[in-house]
Order: structure tokens, then C-alpha cells, then sequence
């Protein structure tokens, strides 16, 4: 409307000085560009607010996963004009703050990065999957973190195997780690926002995610399938997910030490320290990639506490196998345990948001 006022007010003046309707277009049309260039000036403003990118955490059995990932993690999120601060000045913030972990952070320190590096959100994610050899395969959960804040702004997950682009005549497999890493990271970042996410904050609730325990034989499913949660509650529209680096500071503090329970003393002291609604607790039984004939599978159970009122609102399990999907010729077909897990996750937390509260 102030545009159009501006552009009514450019006509009078022309005909009040006697300009003709040529150089009077053409006044109306620079008009209408400087202000084009100023929206979009501060849409790229906003864009390239200062991100620090945290090292991925490796949940992989690759040793070297991060040092192959990263770089391609760092070069896609600057090809998208975010402004990222320098690997040499985090590195020595981590030093100076003395942290290990780098797959999570609390709200004290990303205010720090904020304060003294002007950091206005931080990028922190998981290698969850990573093999290099025949059919290789790789996965990843992310989220964005407000320096501000301390909140999720935004969280996704990606994963894929080389055969999941295999056509009906077994063409377009994917051969390479190289190759796959590329089109998994793009896959990851196509939907990244700087902003939240518009939920009814009066219908949604604020959640949780306590370590999971792990009883399968894959070494860190428990922390791969905590992350997979909290970017499906991310995405549901009923839940807001807490960082994890917060539920990580309660547990060290509370010395909550049973992964997968929590007792009532507990969920009070939660509630109380982070102000959530509910908590999720629960155990992945199986996290297999799968043996000859045999498919990848999974099995996670979950359970929701109504924080408040310290009773059981929730509780489920999901097991999914590799075939379950199987259409024709192979297709539907989850090739990688990584994949069938995450698909549990999602089929737990759409059943988990039919939950009434009250």
C-alpha cells in the first residue's frame, strides 16, 4: 500500500512539473526497483546472519566419517549464503570452553557464541550411517539452534543407501561414497529455514527426549534414535522438542543414571528446570543392518510422561523390517537399518500426537 502511495505521488509530481509520461515511467520504474532491491537487501541481510557449524557428532563405526563429511557440509551451507564463522576461531572457543561433545548445546553456551563471536545460530548435527563399500550408505540428523534462545529453529534428517536409486532395469545406482554424501547433504539442507516453524502455541507441548537405552548391537542406536525423535517431534506440529544439549545438562545434574526409566523425583526436577509438559523415555531392541536374505530391521519402544502430573500418557512400540513396503520389482524397499529406524520413529510419533492430554 505505501509503495502504491509512493508511485500515485510520483504521477502528481510529474504532472505538476510538466515532465512527460516517458521519463515519468521511467522515475516510477526506478522507484519500484529501489524498493525491490531494498526487500531483497534485507531478505539477504537476514539470511546471512552469523552461523557456527559444530563439528558433527560420529555415531558411525568410520572413525574418519566427520573429517569426509564436513568439509562437503561446510561448502554446501555456504553455497546457500549463510555467513559461517571460521573453523579456526570455534576451534578455539570449544578449546577455551572445554568442550567434547559436539552433537548437542545448552542455551549458556550458545548465548556465549552469540556474545562474544556475534553467532546467531548454530548448526549442530549426527553422523547416525557411514560405508564406503559395495552399496555404501550414510545418514544424518541436524538441527539449528537460536543463540538467543537456546530454541530449535529448525531440525531434519536425511539418510540413504546406494541402492536406493536403483530404476526398475537397475540403472542410476549410486556407486560412490563421494557421489552419495553429496546428494544425501543437498537432500538434508533443501528444507533448512532460519526461522520457526508457525505452530499454535496454545495446542502444542513442550517435550523432552531423555537418552534412550540401547539394547541392540549396534553401538550408539540408543543417541542415533534420541536424535530421530527429537527432529520428528521438530516436524509434528503438536510438539516442541527442547535441545538436547539442556536434557543433557538435567541428566549430568539430576545424575539421572538408568537409561530409558526415569522415576517421579526426577520428573519433577525436569519439569521444573526446563518447564516442559512431557518427557520421552524409551529403548531401541533392535537396530540390525541385516544378513544375506535377511532385511535391515528395527525395534524401538516409547513411552510419554505427562510432566506435570507425573502419570504415563503414552506408550508404544513399532517394529519395521527392511520389506515391509515391498511393491513390485524390489521397489519400496528400505535398504539400510538407519532408514527402517527412522521410519519407526515417525509411525511412534504420529500415533504419539493422537495422545490426549487432559
Amino acid at each position: 500500500m505505501k509503495q502504491k502511495l509512493k508511485f500515485i505521488n510520483i504521477t502528481i509530481l510529474c504532472r505538476r512539473e510538466g515532465i512527460t509520461s516517458f521519463f515519468c515511467v521511467l522515475l516510477i520504474a526506478l522507484c519500484y526497483s529501489l524498493c525491490a532491491f531494498g526487500s531483497g537487501y534485507a531478505a539477504e541481510r537476514e539470511f546471512r546472519q552469523r552461523v557456527a557449524l559444530f563439528p558433527f557428532e560420529n555415531l558411525s563405526e568410520d572413525k574418519n566419517a566427520a573429517a569426509f563429511v564436513m568439509p562437503l557440509v561446510r561448502d554446501r551451507l555456504e553455497s546457500i549464503g549463510l555467513d559461517m564463522l571460521d573453523e579456526e576461531t570455534l576451534e578455539k572457543f570449544l578449546l577455551k570452553e572445554r568442550i567434547r561433545c559436539t552433537g548437542y548445546i545448552t542455551k549458556s553456551l550458545a548465548g556465549k557464541l552469540g556474545e562474544e563471536l556475534n553467532v546467531k545460530k548454530v548448526f549442530i548435527g549426527s553422523i547416525n550411517s557411514f560405508y564406503s563399500g559395495e552399496n555404501p550408505r550414510i545418514g544424518f540428523s541436524a538441527r539449528l539452534v537460536d543463540s538467543v534462545t537456546g530454541d530449535i529453529i529448525w531440525a531434519d534428517h536425511a539418510s540413504a543407501t546406494g541402492d536406493d536409486f536403483t530404476g526398475i532395469l537397475g540403472l542410476g545406482s549410486i556407486t560412490t561414497i563421494d557421489a552419495l554424501a553429496v546428494k544425501v547433504i543437498g537432500k538434508l539442507l533443501s528444507s533448512l529455514s532460519l526461522t520457526l516453524p508457525n505452530k499454535e502455541i496454545e495446542s502444542t507441548y513442550r517435550i523432552a527426549v531423555m537418552p534412550f537405552q540401547n539394547n541392540s548391537r549396534m553401538k550408539e542406536a540408543g543417541i542415533a534414535v534420541t536424535y530421530m525423535f527429537i527432529v520428528e517431534l521438530f516436524k509434528n506440529r503438536r510438539f516442541i522438542p527442547i535441545e538436547y544439549g539442556e536434557v543433557r545438562r538435567l541428566v549430568v545434574e539430576l545424575r539421572v543414571k538408568e537409561k530409558g526409566e526415569l522415576d517421579l523425583k526426577k520428573t519433577a526436577a525436569i519439569s521444573g528446570a526446563s518447564g516442559v509438559d512431557g518427557i520421552i523415555v524409551g529403548t531401541v531392541e533392535k537396530f540390525s543392518e541385516g544378513e544375506g536374505t535377511m532385511p535391515p530391521e528395527a525395534s524401538i519402544n516409547a513411552r510419554l510422561i505427562d510432566a506435570h502430573k507425573d502419570k504415563l500418557l503414552w506408550s508404544d512400540s513399532n517394529d519395521a523390517k527392511g520389506d515391509d513396503n515391498i511393491l513390485v520389482f524390489d521397489l519400496g524397499r528400505m535398504n539400510s537399518a538407519e532408514i527402517v529406524a527412522y521410519k519407526a520413529v515417525s509411525n511412534l510419533v504420529k500415533e504419539m500426537g493422537k495422545t490426549k492430554w487432559r
